[in-house]
C-alpha cells in the first residue's frame, strides 16, 4: 500500500505476474553472467602484439636455421677442397695449385711418384667425403630454394593480435543497408575480423609491394599488398597508415594501426587474402609458417 497525502492507492500483484517478474530478473542475471564470462574469455584470448611479434621472429629464426643447412654443407665442401689442396702440396710441393688428385688404387699411374704408406687410402676417403658432401649440399639446396621462394611471398602469419570477432562467409550484416557485398540483412563477409584495442599494430603477413594505401570507401583507411602475380592481402579499417603505395615490405613490417574507419561498428582489423582477385578464406593461412616448420622438422 502506498499513501500520498489524502489519497490511498492499492496495488496488488497476481501470482502469475510475480513469476514473470522473477523470471525476468533471473533471465537478466543469466545474460549478465554470460556476457561477463564471454568478456573474460575474450580477454584471455587477446594476445599482446609484442608476444605475437616475438613468436613470429622465433619461427622465422627456426626456419632460417633449417634453411642454413644447405649453406653449412656448402661451407663443408669448401673446407674439404682446401684440405685436398693442402694435402697435395704436402705430397708434392712442386705441383701447381689446383692439380688433380692422384689416381685411385688400381688405376694407371703414369710417372707416379711413390707415396707414403696409407696416403692413397686417405686420398680415397677424402675424395669420397668430398663427393658425398657436394651431393648432399646440392640436394638440400634444391629442396630449400622452392621453400624459400614460397615462404617469403605466401601469407603465413596472423596480421595482428586479438580475437576473431567475425569469420569468412555468409553472415548477418552489421549494417542494415551496407556490407562488403551489397545491401540486405545477410551479407558475404570477404575476410576475417580481428578485434583488439585501438592502435594495436598491424603487420604484413608476407613479403610484397604495397599497391594501394589510403582511403578505400567502406573499408576506411586500408593497405593492399601484392605478394605474387595472383596473390594479394588487404588490411582495412585502420586508424592510421605507416606505409605508402609502391613501398616494398617484408613479413612482419608494420603497416599501420587498428581502428574503426569506414563501415565499422567497433575497433577491429578486416583482413582479406585474395587469389586471382577473388577473396578466399584467410583462416588456413594464419598458421602456415608454423606448419612448414613442423614439416621441416620431420624431414630433418
Amino acid at each position: 500500500m502506498v499513501v500520498f497525502s489524502h489519497r490511498t492507492f492499492r496495488w496488488s500483484l497476481t501470482r502469475r505476474m510475480m513469476v514473470w517478474l522473477l523470471g525476468g530478473v533471473v533471465g537478466f542475471w543469466a545474460l549478465a553472467m554470460i556476457g561477463s564470462g564471454y568478456g573474460l574469455w575474450a580477454t584471455k584470448k587477446i594476445m599482446s602484439f609484442g608476444r605475437l611479434q616475438k613468436e613470429t621472429q622465433e619461427q622465422q629464426e627456426q626456419l632460417r636455421s633449417s634453411l642454413d643447412q644447405a649453406v653449412a654443407l656448402e661451407n663443408e665442401v669448401v673446407t674439404l677442397r682446401k684440405q685436398h689442396t693442402e694435402l697435395l702440396k704436402l705430397l708434392d710441393p712442386k705441383a701447381p695449385a689446383g692439380s688433380p688428385l692422384p689416381p685411385l688404387p688400381g688405376q694407371p699411374q703414369p710417372n707416379a711418384t711413390p707415396l707414403p704408406p696409407g696416403t692413397q687410402e686417405r686420398l680415397s676417403r677424402l675424395r669420397q667425403d668430398l663427393d658425398y658432401t657436394a651431393k648432399q649440399a646440392a640436394v638440400v639446396r634444391a629442396r630449400m630454394e622452392p621453400v624459400i621462394r614460397a615462404w617469403t611471398h605466401t601469407p603465413s602469419i596472423p596480421p595482428t593480435a586479438g580475437y576473431l570477432s567475425s569469420g569468412f562467409g555468409v553472415r548477418v550484416s552489421p549494417f542494415s543497408r551496407s556490407n562488403e557485398s551489397g545491401d540486405g540483412l545477410l551479407g558475404y563477409h570477404t575476410g576475417l575480423d580481428i578485434s583488439n584495442a585501438l592502435d594495436t599494430p598491424i603487420q604484413a603477413t608476407a613479403d610484397g609491394e604495397v599497391v594501394e594505401a589510403g582511403w578505400m570507401d567502406r573499408y576506411g583507411w586500408g593497405v593492399r599488398i601484392r605478394h605474387t602475380d595472383d596473390q594479394e592481402t588487404l588490411y582495412a579499417h585502420l586508424n592510421h597508415l605507416d606505409v605508402k603505395a609502391g613501398q616494398k615490405v617484408s613479413r612482419g613490417d608494420i603497416l599501420g594501426a587498428m581502428g574503426r574507419s569506414g563501415n565499422a561498428t567497433g575497433v577491429h582489423l578486416h583482413y582479406e587474402v585474395r587469389r586471382n582477385g577473388k577473396p578466399v578464406n584467410p583462416q588456413p593461412y594464419l598458421r602456415l609458417q608454423r606448419q612448414w616448420l613442423r614439416a621441416l622438422g620431420r624431414q630433418s
